[in-house]
């Protein structure tokens, strides 16, 4: 009964300090963060190239070991008082055991007890031993379980109204009539700017619209409120006159294809990038060869180690990296397979930003000629490629300073004529379109 009490409050006792090893490490977890941010700074291969052009390497591992002993010193202060439990325990269960063995042996020695007596004592010694022991599987367990509150949390957080986008409606075939942002504002949770105050634009269906503006006017934000990854703080956006909060958030999603200026390049297969435009339909061949084709990227995709299995990174043992241009042909695929499997709204948000004017014009001329019929939003800062827009507005300080096409904007000589006139100027030896517009 001795042994058992000794066993069951040492480790109690250990198992807590454990906890607060793992709760003690978690305080610090974003100076631990950091440091492993220079780590992978230091080994990884996103920045290898400018490590080794600016000699960096030693910079990074010196910030690595600098917040990293930092963490621990900071770790170490706050688990001072209880660092000398594990091995006090370790010392304490060692004597007890110790202890219960030897007068195990000494009774058995003045014959007090038999020898069957003492194997089955001893049995059950090591199997109270084995009962209470702390080994390395709680160690693992108090580690894995150290994520458990934060998943609560998190929990907790999602479904808060601000995380959570109300509506039920059906999608349909919506756009039919027009998309309208009436009288909208937006303000990001973390910020007390706001990015729209009374924002009112009207995207007709079937049309295509540009939308330019200098940089920080809420041009990407746009776009976010469009695909509903956020609602409006004030106004509403309707679509046919319905109010987008009303509809299936996932429902008007599928409805939706962009290609997003940080488009993700997956590390998978073409099928794969391609076959994400619409998941539901990623075995459909022929859908994927018509979109590739569509896109310009059939000879691209035709002339991989894998074709259509290739898989798209050099970390793969017989992976292929593309070039920006490439990999935008497979974004464009990409977007153009989700338009074949339903989407109606079409988004373009400068994903050709790396290229130069003439290759960029040339991506979004093939872009607008096969989006013809479908309710196309381009947003780019390149005004001699969204010319060719049904209808372009120009966001500035949160709302919409002019509207038209390129032809009215020019003539009314403002704030798009303006920005218009100063790209030509440096873009007239490279791209003679632009300075003939111009003229």
């Amino acid at each position: 009964a001795a042994l058992l009490a000794v066993y069951l409050a040492t480790s109690r006792v250990l198992a807590d300090e454990y906890r607060r090893t793992v709760a003690a490490l978690r305080g610090h977890s974003r100076r631990f963060r950091r440091s492993n941010y220079f780590r992978e700074l230091a080994i990884g291969p996103l920045a290898a190239k400018e490590l080794r052009l600016f000699g960096l390497a030693p910079w990074a591992a010196e910030r690595f070991t600098a917040q990293w002993q930092t963490a621990m010193e900071a770790f170490w202060r706050d688990h001072r008082k209880g660092r000398w439990l594990p091995p006090l325990g370790v010392v304490l269960l060692g004597t007890a055991q110790g202890l219960t063995f030897a007068l195990l042996g000494r009774s058995a020695a003045r014959g007090d007890i038999s020898v069957g007596e003492l194997t089955t004592f001893a049995g059950a010694v090591a199997g109270v031993a084995a009962a209470f022991s702390i080994g390395w599987n709680t160690i693992v367990i108090s580690y894995g379980c150290a994520p458990v509150p934060a998943a609560m949390q998190l929990e907790r957080l999602v479904v808060e109204p601000r995380f959570q986008l109300t509506g039920s409606r059906a999608a349909g075939t919506m756009p039919n009539s027009g998309i309208s942002f009436e009288g909208v504002s937006f303000r990001y949770p973390a910020r007390s700017e706001p990015v729209f105050q009374n924002l009112d634009l009207h995207i007709p269906a079937g049309r295509s619209l540009a939308v330019v503006g200098p940089n920080g006017a809420g041009k990407t934000t746009l776009v976010k409120l469009l695909t509903r990854l956020y609602d409006p703080t004030g106004g509403r956006i309707t679509v046919d006159g319905v109010d987008l909060a009303s509809i299936d958030a996932r429902a008007w999603q599928r409805r939706v294809a962009a290609i997003f200026q940080d488009f993700t390049r997956y590390q998978l297969s073409v099928t794969d990038n391609v076959g994400f435009g619409a998941v539901d339909r990623a075995l459909d061949l022929e859908a994927l060869a018509a979109a590739a084709e569509r896109a310009g990227a059939t000879e691209l995709i035709e002339a991989l180690p894998a074709g259509w299995d290739t898989i798209l990174t050099p970390r793969a043992p017989d992976g292929v990296d593309l070039s920006g241009g490439q990999w935008q042909r497979v974004a464009l695929a990409r977007a153009l397979f989700a338009v074949a499997a339903g989407a109606g709204v079409l988004i373009l948000d400068e994903p050709a930003a790396s290229l130069d004017v003439r290759a960029e014009a040339q991506f979004y001329e093939r872009f607008l000629d096969l989006t013809r019929g479908i309710t196309t939003v381009v947003i780019s800062h390149r005004f001699s490629t969204v010319r060719r827009a049904d209808r372009i507005v120009v966001v500035e300080h949160g709302r919409v300073v002019e509207a038209g096409d390129h032809d009215s904007l020019v003539a009314v000589d403002g704030r798009y004529a303006h920005m218009f006139r100063l790209q030509a100027i440096h873009f007239d030896a490279e791209a003679p379109e632009v300075a003939d517009d111009r003229r």
